[in-house]
């Protein structure tokens, strides 16, 4: 999602970061804010969302503080974060109240498989990358 707007818009990540990589919008900030807002969406309590707002803004920040980001482009992230977490969780409501046991099975099978695909491309990514010294 966030590497098909980083080409599109193709704005570059501040003079001297180590990433040669458009940096619009900051992915980091991005899926640190949709965590945390479905979070607080999810669960409903005041010291749970204080914690997990902090804990995105800090991730987000840090971006910025090490030079990899703008404050542009964490803000744009953060709120692409906003938007697609309150999305998801409206969709995920309209699909469980309408829905059966089967199906909701079925969506939590979907999710637990591409999350499964997710990780393996991720790890063998990382093996790739690691192994050629």
């Amino acid at each position: 999602f966030t590497s098909l707007i980083k080409r599109v818009i193709n704005q570059q990540r501040p003079e001297g970061s180590a990433f040669t990589d458009p940096g619009m919008p900051s992915s980091h900030a991005l899926v640190a804010t949709f965590l945390a807002v479905a979070w607080v969406i999810h669960l409903q309590s005041r010291a749970g969302t204080a914690l997990l707002l902090i804990a995105a803004a800090v991730v987000s920040v840090l971006r910025v503080v090490c030079g990899h980001h703008t404050w542009a482009q964490i803000g744009v992230g953060a709120l692409l974060g906003v938007a697609t977490a309150f999305g998801w969780m409206e969709l995920g409501v309209a699909v469980i109240s309408n829905s059966s046991a089967s199906t909701f099975k079925a969506v939590y099978g979907v999710y637990l498989a591409g999350s499964v695909f997710f990780l393996a491309k991720q790890i063998r990514k990382k093996k790739l990358r690691f192994g050629r010294s």
